[in-house]
């Protein structure tokens, strides 16, 4: 996993901003051990701007890891006398800049890249100059120049406050990958350095309060949902939202007719502190909207394919009130006793009439996985038989008792495709509700071998291919796919 080798995200900038410029790297390293190419080489894709690399440890014995190159180790082994008044540990500091710059020259111009990074220091927790007591390195990033000579474009000396060996190693890689992302010019995201190197960012505030003291005060319900500003999201039969537009939720007044229907507290809104509720309909109680009248416009649409094309405040509405809705239909009696359950907290929890016991609406773990291969220019999708024709997506499947998400990722993938995904690769990404009828699901991407043949489980799915990049982004264009 990452966490064995460097830093993720320094290295995924460098390696994104290389294969989004075209450009080429190599490296040469000493200290770090190989922990700046096998972190180069553990970012999907690497392979189209990453070509190779070598670990030069013992300078004396390390020609042939050198390119094999007899003038470029001769160079390597002159190292100046300390100057009066100069430490060993200053000389020997100031020898690296020497090996680096050489070396990060010559990896340029003898392997034909764009760029090459050169390392070189000390990690510890045994110095050869004996008053060094701190690891260090000296890091050299060579381009290209015009008439085709390689050229030092950046140095720097990376100073560590301590000799631990290990975490020396993955300062002194993570400093070389972000010394070469800002030396090419490769932009950094805010989610380009580790939590404790990010810039503070100002947290969003959701736009609907929940509320949850609310719901425990029955005077409290009683005043808001007799407001007449109290908006209202409508829910036909557990499957279909109201819509005012194809990009909009409908939140219809409070209303006089409406007080007969019951009624959910979802919160407050956050800025002006009005109250939201959900309400059921079915094909007979429809008539109490007054859809031809004050709500004219307003048209009901199936909740599953519509929502994903509100925005994020209005879809957290649709699902929340759908999942609600869904809730009740399926929870009538109590899974305890098998006595009736009656509605409390403003319609948020149920208790039995028989033993008492409360229940909350759930969420089932559900795992969806986009796997690309590792040159992370394809991508396995797949088409279930409830899916339409044409219609493949990301791999995914419900988490099993006892089961992490990462085993489920593992488990369906292979399950249902035959693909072994890499371990390693598996990175969350996001998460959603999704109440049909009650999954939450967890996002994540993987990388696997798109060399190994598919080994599809007909009862799961109709089909499976990789899917070349150009053709997903070309298919996610058109108009309602």
């Amino acid at each position: 996993m990452m966490s064995r080798l460097a830093s993720k995200y320094p290295f995924k900038r460098l390696v994104e901003g290389l294969k989004e410029q075209g450009k080429t790297v190599a490296v040469v390293e000493s200290c770090c051990g190989g922990l700046i190419n096998a972190s180069i080489m553990a970012i999907p894709g690497s392979s189209q701007v990453f070509y190779g690399g070598s670990v030069a440890y013992n300078t004396k014995q390390a020609q042939k890891f050198l390119m094999n190159d007899s003038e470029l180790h001769s160079k390597l082994l002159q190292r100046p006398p300390p100057a009066a008044g100069e430490s060993e540990a200053s000389n020997y500091i100031q020898s690296k800049f020497h090996w680096t710059a050489e070396t990060a020259k010559a990896f340029c111009e003898q392997n034909n890249v764009d760029y090459a990074i050169a390392e070189g220091g000390a990690s510890g927790p045994t110095f050869r100059p004996e008053d060094l007591d701190k690891g260090f390195s000296v890091i050299a990033i060579a381009g290209k120049g015009k008439d085709g000579k390689a050229e030092i474009l950046a140095q720097d000396l990376i100073r560590s406050p301590h000799a631990n060996r290990q975490e020396n190693m993955k300062l002194f890689a993570d400093a070389a990958a972000t010394l070469a992302a800002d030396t090419i010019g490769i932009p950094a995201a805010v989610d380009d350095s580790d939590s404790s190197d990010q810039a503070m960012v100002e947290p969003s505030i959701p736009s609907l309060d929940r509320a949850t003291p609310l719901r425990t005060d029955a005077a409290a319900l009683e005043q808001l949902e007799a407001r007449e500003d109290a908006k209202l999201v409508v829910i036909r039969n557990s499957n279909d939202c109201l819509f005012s537009a194809d990009t909009q939720l409908a939140q219809i007044r409070n209303s006089e007719q409406l007080q007969e229907l019951l009624k959910t507290f979802l919160g407050l809104e956050t800025d002006s502190g009005i109250p939201i509720f959900g309400i059921e309909v079915n094909e007979e109680s429809e008539a109490l909207l007054d859809l031809e009248g004050e709500n004219n416009g307003c048209y009901f649409d199936n909740t599953r394919t519509h929502a994903p094309l509100l925005s994020p405040e209005d879809y957290e509405l649709a699902l929340y009130a759908t999942a609600q809705s869904q809730w009740k239909r399926t929870h009538k009696f109590c899974n305890i006793c098998g006595g009736e359950t009656h509605l409390i907290q403003g319609g948020t929890a149920m208790k039995c009439g028989g033993c008492g016991a409360l229940s909350w609406p759930r969420q089932d773990p559900s795992i969806i996985v986009l796997i690309t291969n590792r040159d992370g220019d394809k991508a396995l999708l797949a088409r279930s038989p409830r899916h339409p024709d044409k219609v493949h997506t990301a791999i995914a499947g419900f988490v099993e008792a006892g089961e992490t998400f990462e085993m489920a990722v593992m488990r369906e993938a292979y399950e249902e495709t035959g693909i072994r995904v890499d371990p390693d690769s598996i990175e969350y990404l996001s998460s959603q509700p999704w109440p049909f009828p009650r999954s939450s699901m967890i996002g994540f991407r993987a990388t696997a071998n798109d060399t190994l043949p598919l080994n599809i489980d007909t009862d799961e799915l109709v089909s499976a291919f990789w899917f070349e990049k150009d053709s997903v982004m070309a298919a996610s264009q058109i108009p309602g796919a």
